[in-house]
């Protein structure tokens, strides 16, 4: 498993260094990177299927009658029972592949105007109003970055629910599912999201919650790792699980204002090299929003100055610095009163 890095901006270049190396997309041999993306094809398809179209309850509920179980206790308790576990599962798979592939940097954001809607705003959420350190956390109320009716999360929700209903009919089954559906996707991945960026609410210090915290604290820390919130069983599935046990370094350090992380680095490269005018307009209003999330572009100007100061023939480093600094520019600072 990739080991995550930081770097704080007081130390020398090697480490500067070190920091843009790892924001660099790794390199995998071709039949790795085919065998993991079948497997992650397969394994979901298998999992969105299995919500979908799951057959064996039928035939062990029938199994059940015909053994003297009350119809009634199939029809009003067994039934939706099963249709909510089915659902938990669709908000798991579907959730996990919509937010690794089209809410973060990769090759649906970069191809579709409305996947790059999505990860707009989902980049506002990590570099501006919850950044890695002391912003991370703050208030009693969830600043969402999609101001309105979230489209973002919403829309998928409501075109799950409809293609259910078209596959399956107007039933009690069909309005099972989708009730499943929302409570578990709103009232349990929602909140205990929200509550990760929270100060105070009544799950502080409870074991759980504090191990569920510390994996989506490495999530912002590196965006390529640990996709799901209320449990890893799918990161872990699909190779994308960074254990808190092994990072407690970065996690020890996390909610310092000091250091750049590996997602700093990503996202600023989206930023300054592929974003849209929108975009980019979108992020200079969010900084000038949220002017203590500014403190990371002077920590990117040094990690970009020890790398072009080291490496003066990495172009691409060069070229991030000068447009680092006309995006200072932007938002009405310069790099001494940032």
């Amino acid at each position: 498993m990739t080991r995550t890095r930081t770097v704080t901006v007081n130390l020398d270049a090697s480490h500067s260094n070190e920091i843009y190396v790892a924001a660099l997309k790794p390199k995998a041999g071709f039949f790795s990177k085919l065998l993991s993306t079948l497997w992650l094809f397969v394994g979901l398809g298998a999992l969105i299927w299995f919500a979908w179209s799951e057959p064996f309850s039928g035939m062990l509920f029938n199994w059940m009658q015909s053994q003297g179980v009350a119809p009634w206790v199939v029809t009003f308790i067994l039934t939706p029972a099963v249709m909510f576990v089915r659902a938990v599962i669709a908000v798991e798979s579907i959730g996990y592949g919509y937010h690794r592939f089209f809410q973060h940097v990769g090759l649906f954001t970069r191809t579709a105007k409305v996947f790059r809607r999505n990860q707009r705003f989902h980049w506002i959420h990590h570099m501006i109003i919850y950044p890695i350190g002391r912003l991370y956390k703050h208030g009693k109320r969830y600043h969402t970055s999609e101001k309105g009716f979230g489209l973002s999360w919403v829309l998928p929700g409501l075109m799950a629910a409809g293609l259910f209903l078209y596959t399956h009919g107007f039933n009690m089954v069909s309005f099972a599912f989708i009730f499943g559906l929302w409570f578990y996707a709103k009232m349990v991945v929602d909140l205990t999201h929200a509550r990760f960026h929270f100060d105070n609410h009544p799950w502080v210090g409870k074991p759980y919650f504090l191990w569920l915290e510390e994996i989506h604290l490495l999530h912002h820390w590196d965006q390529r790792y640990n996709f799901t919130i209320v449990h890893p069983f799918m990161d872990r599935l699909f190779g994308t699980y960074l254990d808190p046990a092994t990072h407690r370094k970065e996690l020890q350090i996390s909610l310092e204002d000091n250091d750049v992380t590996v997602s700093d680095l990503i996202n600023w490269r989206y930023l300054l090299t592929e974003a849209s005018p929108t975009e980019y307009a979108a992020f200079v209003s969010a900084a000038q929003r949220y002017p203590k999330s500014l403190r990371k572009v002077k920590h990117l100007l040094t990690v970009l100055k020890h790398r072009t100061d080291s490496h003066p023939e990495d172009a691409e480093a060069a070229e991030l610095h000068a447009r680092a600094l006309k995006l200072v520019t932007a938002v009405g600072k310069t790099p001494e009163t940032l």
